[in-house]
Parts: structure tokens; sequence; C-alpha cells
């Protein structure tokens, strides 16, 4: 046989056989990588650095997956869930102090300092931010958002439809004619359409005055104003102190009093309240037994 041609024979199986080699290779490290990028991680150390994010996070995440909440967790006057918050070690939402907790995950407002959140991004951590609930409708979804992002899908689940089902009974139970409430807190604000606390006056079968005088958000309402509307039931907020203060003075005014009647007032605690969490059910009974119990105004 020629001698050229045997080199060119001998290179062509080498070259073969190197390809087989790499090809073999390759199929064994290609499929751990792709079964890497089919499975979810999942965070394995969260923390929580919002009062209204550190109840999600307690609801749904598993045993020692939550790592930390904020210090106001375990404020009764501020969180559903305070007892339960006081299991956690505290953070103060400082960048230096939530790095050191070595976080794969951190929960944190859409009104957190930013200037926290940006230096934990940039230190390499994953920084998920809340926007406020403003609906009854959105609770829901943010309980599935939250689980899906913690891999608590099932919890998160259970949770929702409770919750959507105690929704749908407090709406079919609303009477027919639904009685006039003002919401009324310190220095006279009272909530108007676009707020979570008028969603939740209008699902427990009252009507919010607020929305009659076109007023949305947290607005001002002026005394007269309230009186001249003439509600029913005034649903209170939750006094911080229980010495006089000078911005409390309104609601306890003889005109206001006396526009009341027997009717008197409904105290809301702010804690159900300030964030959309599931525990908004609880204001709603209180003021849909108010609404049971209460007929419309007779000029209604």
């Amino acid at each position: 046989m020629d001698g050229s041609l045997f080199k060119v024979m001998m290179r062509n199986k080498i070259k073969k056989t190197v390809q087989a080699a790499l090809l073999i290779l390759l199929s064994i490290s290609a499929t751990p990588a792709r079964a890497d990028r089919l499975e979810t991680r999942y965070p394995e150390r969260v923390v929580s650095m919002n009062l209204c994010t550190d109840q999600f996070a307690m609801l749904l995440a598993s045993e020692r997956q939550l790592i930390s909440v904020s210090k106001l967790a375990s404020n009764p006057m501020l969180s559903v869930m305070s007892e339960a918050a006081k299991r956690y070690p505290v953070n103060f939402g400082g960048a230096e102090e939530i790095y050191l907790m070595n976080p794969d995950l951190v929960i944190a407002g859409t009104y957190t300092n930013q200037t926290t959140v940006e230096l934990l991004r940039g230190l390499g951590i994953e920084v998920v931010q809340v926007p406020p609930v403003r609906t009854i409708n959105d609770i829901a979804s943010e309980l599935r958002r939250l689980g899906g992002l913690l891999g608590r899908q099932q919890r998160a689940e259970e949770l929702a439809s409770d919750f959507e089902q105690a929704i749908t009974k407090a709406v079919e139970a609303q009477p027919n004619r639904k009685p006039r409430a003002a919401v009324y807190y310190a220095n006279g604000y009272t909530a108007g359409d676009g707020s979570l606390v008028n969603e939740i006056i209008k699902t427990s079968g009252l009507q919010n005055i607020a929305n009659n005088l076109g007023l949305k958000g947290t607005s001002k309402l002026p005394l007269e104003q309230l009186i001249l509307e003439n509600p029913q039931v005034l649903v209170e907020g939750t006094q911080f102190s229980d010495k006089p203060a000078l911005a409390f003075e309104l609601l306890a005014h003889p005109a206001l009093q006396r526009t009341l009647g027997n009717s008197g007032k409904v105290l809301v605690e702010d804690k159900y309240t300030i964030c959309g969490l599931p525990f908004v059910t609880e204001a709603i009974k209180k003021l849909a037994n108010q609404a049971a119990r209460l007929e419309p105004n007779e000029n209604e």
C-alpha cells in the first residue's frame, strides 16, 4: 500500500475516534447541565424587610426558610402576626446587617429605601419588591405570586382559595340597601376610591360617603361636610396613644356625636387594613355585622 495513502487513512481513523470520544463526553456532561437548567431552585434563606411582606412571608414560607423579619412585624398594633414574628430574628433594614445574614432572597416593599435595595443587588443578592396591595383581588394574586417565588405553591393556593371563598360569602350576604358609612381618621382624613379601605367598606355591605363626594385615596374630609352627609356609622382606626391628642379631637366633636345617633362608631384596627393581606376579612366581618344591624337613612 502506498505510504501516503496509509497515512491519510490513519489520520481519518484517528479523527473519527476523537470525534466519537468528544460526542460521548458531551452527551455525558450535557445531561446534568440540562437537568440543572430545568430544575427550579427556590430560596432557602429569605429575609423580609417590610411590614406587609413580613406577614406574607410568615404565612407562606416553609419551616426555617424565612430567617428574618422587620422590626415592625412584632408590633401588635401594626401586625396581625405579631406573636408569630417573635420567633424570627429582627432586621432594621440595613444593607450590611442583611448581607451578613447571607440570604439568597430579600423581599422588600416598593417604598423600601432604594439605596439599601441597590446595595444588596450590587452585592449579588436577589431583591424582590412587592407593591402595596390596593384591591381585594390583588390579595389572592399576591399570595399566589409570592408562593411561586418561594416554592410554596400549594400553601399559597390554599390560602388564596380560602380567602376568595370568604370574600364571595361576604358579597352574597350584603344587604340590598346599603347604610352610609364614613371613614374618619386622625386630623380629619378619610379613605376614598382607589384605597384598600374603600374596598373593604364596599365588600362589607356599606356605602362609603367619600365616594359620593368624589374623594380618592387618602383625602381630607372637613367635619362640616361629613355631618352634611349624615352617616349612620363612623369607621375609626387605631389611636396609638391613650393620651389626649389634637389629631383626634374632631372625633369627639358634639356635632358628630349627634349625627351618629345610637349607631355609634366601629373600630377597625389599623393592623387589618395597613397591608393587603387575607386578614382584611376580619375588618369586613366587623363592618358587615354593623351593616346588618342598620337600616338605611329614610332619604336614600
